[in-house]
């Protein structure tokens, strides 16, 4: 598990720090990071690992919720449910799997994908200690094939 979590960050790593800076919404006593990439930057073993389709026409939602309540801000665990559509209003329901390793908790959900195509997402979570948040953000998907 801990490979995933090298692929995502080195993924993050060839982007500034101020680029991803905003990928984060903070609500109440949360802060909830995202990050919608395309499956193709993931490696074949850890596709396999995880049951993800690599493909270019494939994009993977990744969320990570913290405590800002406590020191070092850590991982809580939530559900998460969720659903991304096209401008057009297509819609498809996210399918969340919780992924654990050691601290870290990520949630990860997959989506077919069209070049070019705008998506709105609008997740739901309920974090540990009975705390909800709503996260709405749109992403610009641009087919990437290996």
């Amino acid at each position: 598990m801990r490979t995933f979590t090298v692929i995502l960050v080195s993924f993050l790593s060839l982007f500034s720090l101020s680029a991803w800076s905003g990928q984060y919404k903070e609500v109440g006593e949360l802060e909830v990071h995202y990050n919608t990439i395309s499956t193709t930057f993931l490696t074949p073993a850890i596709a396999k690992q995880y049951d993800i389709t690599r493909s270019g026409y494939r994009g993977l939602v990744n969320i990570a919720v913290l405590d800002k309540m406590q020191l070092g801000k850590p991982a809580v665990s939530a559900t998460l449910t969720g659903s991304v559509k096209n401008l057009v209003g297509n819609s498809r329901e996210l399918d969340f799997k919780e992924i654990r390793e050691g601290e870290a908790i990520y949630y990860i959900a997959t989506f077919a994908a069209d070049d070019e195509e705008t998506y709105q997402f609008h997740i739901e979570l309920n974090a540990q200690g009975n705390r909800s948040a709503t996260l709405d953000y749109r992403y610009k998907f641009y087919v990437d094939t290996p």
